[in-house]
């Protein structure tokens, strides 16, 4: 930015010097500086008709502004509430359905082991496909022998009906 040392201001040439006898002339005259006659008067019949005057301009009608304006915060509020109403409209009746598939194993289980539907192993087994099962996936997940002799205490009465031959 370029710095300009020029004053826009100037005073006449040989102002300072004459001011002092400039200002003593002035101060020295018997004339006033401000004329009496016409300083301060008052207009003719002005305390006579102020009474009037002042009751006509509180009877008069005035006008009020508002600093908010009530139509503009009705106008907001509208737009805001058609917003919101345009909002829930559009997502009232979209819920996604759910599919097998998004429940979790766990659930289903629970589900089966809360629920007594009067059927037996062998009833079920005939219900299940078993065309998307590999035999090799049964085959290659190994079974604990602790969950074998849990199963076979629950399940059997008699260990002799299973012919289990001893063979040491």
């Amino acid at each position: 930015m370029k710095k300009n040392n020029k004053h826009p201001f100037k005073t006449p040439e040989g102002y300072f010097d004459i001011f002092q006898d400039e200002l003593m002339e002035k101060l020295s005259d018997d004339k006033p500086a401000i004329p009496k006659d016409s300083a301060f008067m008052v207009p003719d019949n002005y305390f006579e008709t102020f009474n009037d005057r002042l009751t006509g301009k509180l009877n008069a009608e005035t006008k009020v502004v508002q600093l908010y304006p009530v139509n503009k915060i009705i106008a907001v509020a509208a737009s805001i509430a058609a917003i919101a109403f345009i909002y829930v409209g559009l997502n009232w009746n979209t819920t996604d359905e759910l599919n097998f598939s998004d429940l979790a194993n766990t659930d289903i289980e629970a589900y089966f082991e809360n629920n007594d539907f009067g059927l037996s192993s062998y009833e079920i087994a005939k219900v299940i496909p078993v065309t998307n099962t590999e035999f090799s996936d049964i085959l290659n997940s190994p079974i604990e022998n602790d969950n074998i002799l849990d199963y076979l205490n629950e399940n059997i009465n008699d260990f002799e009906e299973l012919n289990i031959q001893e063979n040491e």
